[in-house]
C-alpha cells in the first residue's frame, strides 16, 4: 500500500493543486486588471476612424463606471483576464474582449450585447474601440 501512495502521490497532487493554483493566479491577475483599469480614458480611435471624442470612460476602484454622454447607473467586473462587463442597472449590459490594457492604452471589442426589457441577448463581432488614458483616479 505504502508503495503504491509513493508512486501515485505526485499525480494525485498535482490533480488536486491545479485548481487551487490557478485560482490564486487568476485573482491575482484579476486584481492586477482591476487596479489597472482604475482611471479616466478618452476615446481616440473606433473601428478605423479617428473620433472627436465625446466617449470617455471614467472606472473606478470601487466597480463604479462613468460613461459620459449616457445616463444610467453603470458598473463593471472582469470575467476573466481578457474580458469585461459593463452593466447599465435594470437597462443591460455589454460584455468586451480586451485587446490589450497597459499604463495608458485601452483597446475593446465589444462580443456581446443584453437589452433586459427587449430580452435581446446577442453575439457581436463590434468595431475595436482604443483608448488613451487622461487621468488616473
Amino acid at each position: 500500500m505504502l508503495h503504491f501512495f509513493c508512486k501515485y502521490s505526485p499525480l494525485y497532487f498535482t490533480m488536486f493543486a491545479l485548481p487551487f493554483i490557478y485560482s490564486y493566479i487568476d485573482k491575482r491577475q484579476s486584481a492586477s486588471l482591476d487596479s489597472l483599469i482604475v482611471g479616466k480614458w478618452k476615446m481616440v480611435e473606433y473601428g478605423s476612424g479617428y473620433v472627436n471624442a465625446l466617449g470617455t470612460h471614467c472606472f473606478y476602484k470601487d466597480g463604479k463606471v462613468d460613461c459620459p454622454p449616457e445616463t444610467g447607473e453603470f458598473t463593471y467586473r472582469f470575467i476573466k483576464s481578457d474580458s469585461l462587463i459593463i452593466y447599465n442597472k435594470g437597462f443591460g449590459e455589454q460584455h468586451f474582449k480586451i485587446l490589450k490594457l497597459s499604463n495608458d492604452s485601452l483597446i475593446r471589442q465589444i462580443s456581446r450585447q443584453r437589452i433586459y426589457a427587449d430580452s435581446i441577448d446577442e453575439l457581436i463581432n463590434g468595431e475595436i474601440e482604443k483608448y488613451i488614458r487622461v487621468t488616473n483616479e
